[in-house]
């Protein structure tokens, strides 16, 4: 079961790979245009056509808002034992590559409703980054930032349009055809996109005590206290699992931006980001498999 979790895995790793040694070979002038495809292009798509064919309840988008938001507090308490180091601690946990890492994982595992639910998750996950964690950053909560995301409006129109059975499928052939095409091309797309990004970050050689502290809060210890919580509450079956392994991602490459815009430390926050991607390679399957184990 391991080594089928990690077949599974792993190629998303090589296409990062990919994008990595692309971005350590050319000049950052490639990312400014690859990261307005992926936030323009690739993610509404994705986020539309995946909650049009599986829209989630009412009742899934509260479990979900319920678990991320005790896992922010618990960190955020948590982070205070750290004192210099406490935003540092709080961001790389509370942040996760959910949505250009997370869609591929979860559809080469358990298929198009887990990703699905995997927008769920990287919506609430997007609302938490954009209008509450600035607020326990030390920085001025600015909701409007949110509604600058196109993401946001492809989330809103394809849970509408789901919950009103209306399909994209049922457009005509040509538009359906050009739609279908941006959907199988923008998971790969996102992948190499997270190593470009990751080949951008500059590292220290001076903080291998604090980046063990962030993998093991990160990759252990986040997805420990969510799958705590989904036993507890009560998750079953695929939406434990996708809540569990979304929380158990690395740390988003968009908290070494965050971090740095509000003056903090970017040079930590880009080094835990870095190792936790790294680290993901063997902890996913792991983590796999224990949800399957568990969840079946």
């Amino acid at each position: 079961m391991l080594y089928t979790t990690f077949s599974a895995i792993i190629p998303s790793f090589l296409i990062i790979l990919i994008g990595y040694t692309v971005g350590k070979i050319f000049s950052e002038e490639t990312m400014g245009l690859a990261s307005k495809v992926a936030i323009w292009v690739m993610v509404p798509t994705v986020t539309f056509t995946f909650i049009n064919e599986y829209t989630p309840s009412f009742s899934t988008l509260g479990e979900f808002g319920l678990g991320v938001a005790i896992i922010f507090v618990i960190f955020y308490l948590y982070s205070r034992l750290f004192k210099e180091k406490k935003e540092v601690i709080h961001v790389t946990a509370v942040t996760a590559n959910v949505g250009y890492l997370g869609y591929p994982i979860l559809l080469s595992l358990w298929g198009e409703e887990a990703l699905s639910l995997g927008v769920v998750y990287a919506t609430l996950n997007i609302i938490m980054f954009s209008a509450v964690l600035p607020m326990f950053l030390g920085e001025k909560v600015n909701v409007k930032n949110l509604f600058k995301l196109p993401y946001v409006y492809a989330l809103v129109a394809g849970f509408l349009t789901g919950k009103l059975g209306w399909s994209f499928r049922e457009l005509p052939e040509w538009l359906v055809n050009a739609i279908l095409m941006l959907k199988q091309s923008a998971i790969p797309y996102l992948l190499i996109y997270v190593g470009l990004s990751v080949s951008k970050l500059k590292l220290g050689r001076h903080l291998s005590k604090i980046g063990g502290i962030i993998v093991v809060n990160k990759l252990f210890l986040a997805p420990l206290i969510a799958l705590v919580f989904a036993l507890i509450y009560g998750l079953e079956g695929l939406t434990a699992k996708v809540f569990v392994l979304e929380t158990a991602m690395p740390a988003a490459v968009n908290a070494v931006i965050l971090t740095s815009a509000l003056g903090g430390d970017s040079e930590t926050v880009s080094y835990g980001v870095t190792l936790t991607t790294f680290f993901a390679i063997f902890t996913l399957p792991v983590w796999a498999v224990i949800l399957e184990s568990i969840f079946g």
